[in-house]
């Protein structure tokens, strides 16, 4: 069996973190990661593409401003009935909000509603044709097989053997919270507030997105037991704590929001390269086990560490989409 490989690239408005991923039979391996800054997106592209070898290799991208809705249908309708009972719905959507439901390309998942056994839940997405457009365009000339939602692509990390109800916090530039039920995505919740807010503010500092990225994962908070051991911080943790606060508030409004009891909350994600952030979640949402994700197949290495794998997690789970 040939050994299948794809290159997964998480594009933000800054900077792409990329991973090579490659599966031989049940061993899934990252062979390159990493992350560029850039100004012109296209060169940083093309440069991540000859670094890790991958003109030919398949290539596995994020889209960039999807749409979230949720529409409840019998689970007696048969395929065909059902496609055309979720355009209806989201038509009526789009008229009521003024759009014209024809620049959008759209895509479901239907999993068991929680409440209701004779219904599916469906997750439906929609994208701006323009801006999709615009990403497959950034990748002209190579092997693009993938376009997915982050949300949709990151719990590849987790390997769930049993039913479990989890939320993964994701605090990219934006931050997403999938919650998975019964291990079925159940709801996706996007937060603006996110890691593009405190380093742009780091950056009015530094004027270098690139160092305010360092100060960032070089950075530790501590929880109220030891709030003095922040005062030589002060200077950027000023420019942290108020949008993670806001953030693990609006995971609170999910939690309680959600019909199923949540056992585990995973952060990954730029903002959870913040040293102790897991110990920050875990003192004010103490109902769940608040932990870093880690990709369930990387272990430690001599070489690298587990946290230069979860610094690229968005990219690693982009590639594991693009080997399906």
């Amino acid at each position: 069996m040939a050994v299948s490989k794809c290159l997964g690239l998480y594009i933000e408005e800054n900077l792409i973190k990329y991973a090579k991923v490659s599966k031989d039979k049940e061993t899934i391996k990252v062979e390159s990661f990493g992350i560029k800054f850039y100004d012109k997106i296209e060169q940083a592209i093309e440069q991540i593409i000859q670094e890790t070898y991958s003109q030919k290799t398949p290539i596995s991208i994020n889209l960039s401003e999807e749409m979230y809705n949720y529409y409840d249908m019998f689970s007696m309708l048969t395929k065909n009935d059902l496609q055309k009972a979720i355009k209806t719905e989201f038509e009526s959507f789009c008229t009521d909000k003024g759009y014209n439901p024809n620049v959008f390309e759209t895509r479901y998942a239907a999993v068991q509603n929680a409440n209701d056994k004779e219904k599916v839940r469906i997750i439906h997405i929609a994208e701006n044709k323009i801006e999709l457009n615009k990403r497959i365009q950034q990748i002209e000339g190579y092997k693009l097989i993938n376009v997915s939602p982050i949300s949709m692509s990151i719990p590849n990390l987790l390997e769930l053997e049993e039913k479990q109800n989890i939320m993964i916090v994701n605090i990219e530039d934006k931050t997403t919270i999938t919650t998975i039920l019964n291990n079925n995505i159940y709801n996706v919740d996007t937060i603006e507030a996110g890691s593009k807010d405190f380093l742009s503010k780091i950056n009015l500092k530094e004027n270098s997105y690139s160092k305010s990225y360092e100060i960032c994962k070089n950075t530790t908070i501590y929880t109220s037991e030891g709030r003095e051991l922040q005062e030589g911080q002060t200077e950027y943790l000023e420019d942290i704590m108020p949008i993670l606060y806001d953030i693990v508030g609006q995971v609170r409004k999910v939690i309680n929001s959600s019909t199923e009891e949540i056992s585990k909350i995973y952060i990954t994600g730029t903002a959870a390269l913040i040293n102790n952030i897991d110990l920050y979640f875990q003192e004010y949402l103490s109902e769940a086990n608040c932990e870093i994700l880690r990709p369930y197949f990387v272990d430690n290495t001599k070489d690298i560490s587990i946290k230069d794998y979860i610094e690229v997690n968005s990219a690693i789970s982009l590639g594991l989409m693009g080997l399906r």
